[in-house]
């Protein structure tokens, strides 16, 4: 068995059939989702994650997946979340975000199409992005204050972005009503979360740094004044 490097390989592998047969009826969906099908993955150094929309997703009734795990990690396969329906509906309070990813950006590999017509309650929307940003400024300010100690210190962008640009396309979906295209929709939107091409320049480099962390509090306070309802 080899990698799966693209999403048409995965698509006409033996992954869907596999699946199907794994758990029968109790299979809805089975969805690739997450960085897979985001610009500038790499299928060679990262898993596609795979997630599930069942009839009972109890213990009993994934334990069939299994016996495919060892197929998994040879072919780049992960196994992430298992939903029901009514689960879905009951926690759409907590993960509007997760749920607004995964209606907008996923490719169905077994069964039916996850979340069609998905629309997140916008003011629960608002409440979990202002949540992880605040999170996220606190952790930024604290980086900021050790950047002057790290061996690369274009690695704060790197790691910063990893957690910003998905909460971004909350704000954006807020602000818009419509969910980005790609990440460079944000980047037009919100130029200094862009990193700079080098660190070599102190000065600049550490102006790009302030800049970042200025914007990230201006959509916190953004986010925190939105009347949504």
């Amino acid at each position: 068995m080899k990698k799966n490097l693209s999403i048409v390989e995965l698509q006409r592998s033996k992954w869907p059939g596999m699946l199907m047969q794994a758990l029968g009826d109790n299979l809805i969906s089975a969805f690739i989702h997450g960085d897979g099908l985001v610009e500038g993955f790499n299928a060679l150094e990262t898993p596609w994650t795979v997630s599930f929309i069942l009839r009972d997703n109890s213990t009993e009734k994934i334990k069939p997946l299994q016996e495919l795990l060892n197929d998994a990690k040879k072919e780049n396969v992960e196994f992430r979340y298992f939903f029901t329906l009514k689960e879905i509906q009951t926690s759409e309070d907590v993960f509007p975000l997760e749920f607004l990813h995964i209606a907008n950006r996923n490719v169905a590999l077994a069964g039916a199409k996850p979340l069609p017509n998905y629309e997140p309650n916008l003011e629960c929307l608002r409440l979990e992005c202002e949540r992880e940003l605040r999170g996220l400024l606190i952790h930024l300010r604290e980086a900021f204050l050790y950047i002057q100690q790290s061996r690369n210190p274009l690695g704060f962008f790197a790691r910063a972005n990893a957690t910003l640009l998905p909460i971004m396309y909350g704000v954006h979906y807020l602000n818009h009503r419509t969910y980005p295209e790609n990440h460079q929709q944000i980047f037009n939107e919100y130029p200094s979360l862009k990193a700079p091409i080098s660190s070599r320049n102190e000065k600049a480099f550490l102006d790009s740094i302030n800049n970042y962390i200025a914007t990230v509090t201006d959509i916190v306070n953004l986010v925190d004044s939105m009347d949504v309802v």
